[in-house]
């Protein structure tokens, strides 16, 4: 243990020796919550929506086929109740609540007021608010069929027949509460992997790692020495960064801050032994940053940070199975915006567990064989 402790105090004085590496470490985190585009457009397809029909009528019945018939929504038919229908919106298996009140058909038919309410899964707001507006097309179309056979109905009538929207977990529809969450994860990210392989390949080019291969440290608390600073500095803009969303931005933690950040110390290690992977087969800080760049963008790209994974195409979908960013930025959208507890992200938590596992023990037997 004592000589784990040496290697991490010498390790925090390198860092804050080098007046490049921790100006990337303090500066980076703010410049990405300031300056980071805010806006987006994107088309979303394959939503999912569900109905309660109080009124069971002949108009509700055809509306919820026009939604059948339709490319963009697939059809989970008539919920029983309101409770059950919340229960699958909270377990992502639907995306919109219809609703329609009692005695829909009769108010339209004497063109009186009646609303259909929209409940939203906003937690994307991408897709909450497109898909309000696809929602609000097919009703739309409809209602405007109907009052083209009905001759008597006014101009001003037909603005009665409107439906009200509802969004889930993201009332105020906020873009930034999509983008925030996941520039905190870009910052671990940078961290972890980008910070860390450079700061090993710097060690072989300077010609310190073999003065300590020739010495009695063994590799895996050398490994421990230079992973630990790095992961408690990651864990500290982890923190920096809740702070700065949480009364900058005023997006507050909906869930809990334990789960979200032994969620983070997990993700951390899968990146830490991603950054020393790609130290251990890279000879130049040149090869390294190349590398990294290329999983940083890719990683980014397919995580659903700037665009949603469901309106990806199937082979991008079978790629993020090994993308560990996609997984972290799921559960941590679940914790801070949906407030749900470990059972709601715990298969996300045991794959990044697998990954920090299978990541860092490659990184110890390619440390070994390569310095032997």
């Amino acid at each position: 243990m004592r000589v784990i402790l040496i290697l991490i105090k010498k390790e925090f004085l390198q860092v804050f020796r080098n007046s490049l590496l921790w100006k990337i470490l303090l500066i980076a985190p703010i410049a990405e919550f300031l300056l980071f585009p805010f806006t987006a457009d994107y088309e979303i397809k394959n939503v999912h929506i569900g109905f309660i029909d109080y009124d069971k009528s002949k108009m509700t019945t055809e509306i919820q086929s026009k939604f059948s018939s339709s490319e963009y929504f697939i059809n989970h038919g008539v919920i029983n109740s309101r409770a059950e229908a919340e229960r699958l919106m909270q377990a992502d298996e639907i995306d919109f609540i219809i609703e329609f009140p009692d005695d829909f058909e009769k108010s339209v038919v004497k063109q009186q007021p009646t609303k259909i309410a929209i409940t939203a899964n906003a937690i994307n707001t991408v897709k909450a608010g497109l898909g309000s507006e696809y929602v609000q097309t097919v009703l739309a179309n409809y209602l405007m069929d109907v009052a083209a056979g009905m001759p008597n109905i006014q101009q001003e009538q037909q603005a009665n027949l409107i439906a009200t929207n509802i969004y889930w977990f993201n009332e105020q529809m906020s873009y930034k509460s999509l983008i925030v969450p996941g520039l905190l994860i870009i910052l671990v990210t940078l961290i972890g992997a980008y910070v860390t392989a450079l700061n090993i390949v710097r060690e072989k080019e300077l010609g310190t790692i073999e003065q300590i291969n020739v010495t009695p440290i063994k590799k895996w608390q050398f490994l421990l020495g230079k992973m630990i600073p790095f992961w408690i500095l990651g864990i500290l803009e982890f923190g920096i960064g809740l702070i700065i969303m949480r009364f900058v931005f005023g997006i507050s933690i909906q869930g809990s801050l334990g789960l979200l950040l032994a969620l983070t110390a997990v993700y951390l290690l899968v990146m830490l032994g991603l950054g020393f992977f790609i130290s251990s087969v890279s000879k130049t800080q040149l090869q390294a940053m190349f590398i990294v760049f290329f999983l940083f963008i890719l990683f980014v790209m397919m995580a659903g940070v700037l665009t949603p994974i469901e309106g990806m195409p199937d082979w991008a979908k079978y790629i993020n199975y090994i993308n560990p960013m996609s997984f972290f930025m799921v559960a941590i959208k679940t914790i801070i915006l949906k407030g749900s507890g470990f059972e709601s992200i715990q298969e996300q938590f045991y794959i990044l567990v697998t990954m920090a596992v299978l990541l860092n023990t490659a990184v110890l037997l390619s440390y070994r064989e390569k310095t032997r």
